[in-house]
């Protein structure tokens, strides 16, 4: 392996995400040492957690923590959320340790209160599968209860996310994800947010703009953003060419 390669290794766990592919553009990224505050909101507590199931494409990734500008990238990472009902490893509440009958009053009550999801992250076959859980009262806000598994996982040098995944927009054909996680314990901050699509090449710039005003009203910046899934600079540019040209041809014609 390489220098470079030995390098990205090292790296908190979020830039594993785009690794298997080249960027089109490059810049140097700096990490910030801010301090981290994970805020709760509430705008999608009554959400239906179903409608935000299946098969996610993503489209734009901000790193709120970095000043890195914007890359455009080739890949198209994909999620896929589902609901399941199989009990956590991790243990809520009071020890159970050598109180075996009251083992299954605390799995009841678990499952009375709150509900599981799985988040399998896949990019170019290397994926990342999140245990989350969140309460009936609180839809929109998705709590870690376990270590993630998968084939980036499985590294030495994988820094698990310990943190909440929060749901700060939802409609039919795209999804608004951050991730948030406080330092502690030696583990550093990490604070990005996810764009993602039913369907990533059809989304329009203006959606992808209303995107971006939602988060800085929110203070988290766009200004370290990835963009993928053929969601590109380059792409907007040529798409202004055509509607410029072909609103000069229609000119034409209408003068002619």
């Amino acid at each position: 392996m390489d220098v470079q390669g030995r390098t990205l290794l090292k790296l908190p766990w979020i830039y594993f995400l785009f690794l298997f592919v080249l960027a089109d553009e490059t810049t140097n990224s700096t990490e910030s040492n801010n301090s981290v505050t994970c805020i709760v909101e509430h705008e999608y507590d009554d959400m239906d957690v179903r409608s935000v199931m299946g098969k996610w494409g993503a489209v734009e990734l901000y790193t709120h923590l970095t000043q890195e500008g914007v890359k455009t990238y080739k890949t198209c990472p994909k999620i896929v959320i589902w609901e399941t009902y199989e009990i956590p490893r991790s243990t809520f509440g009071p020890s159970t340790e050598n109180q075996l009958y009251h083992v299954q009053h605390i799995k009841e009550k678990f499952l009375r209160d709150n509900r599981h999801l799985r988040l399998l992250w896949d990019e170019a076959g290397q994926t990342i599968e999140y245990s989350l859980y969140f309460r009936n009262d609180s839809a929109g806000y998705w709590q870690v209860y376990d270590e993630q598994n998968g084939t980036l996982a499985s590294r030495p040098s994988y820094m698990h996310f310990n943190g909440a995944v929060q749901v700060l927009k939802a409609v039919n054909d795209h999804l608004v994800l951050n991730f948030c996680q406080k330092a502690s314990n030696g583990a550093p901050a990490q604070l990005y947010t996810v764009l993602f699509s039913r369907d990533p090449g059809s989304m329009a710039r203006w959606e992808i703009e209303a995107v971006h005003a939602m988060l800085q009203n929110k203070n988290l910046s766009v200004a370290s953003r990835r963009m993928v899934c053929g969601n590109s600079a380059a792409k907007s540019t040529i798409s202004l060419l055509f509607s410029m040209i072909s609103c000069l041809i229609a000119y034409i014609i209408r003068s002619s």
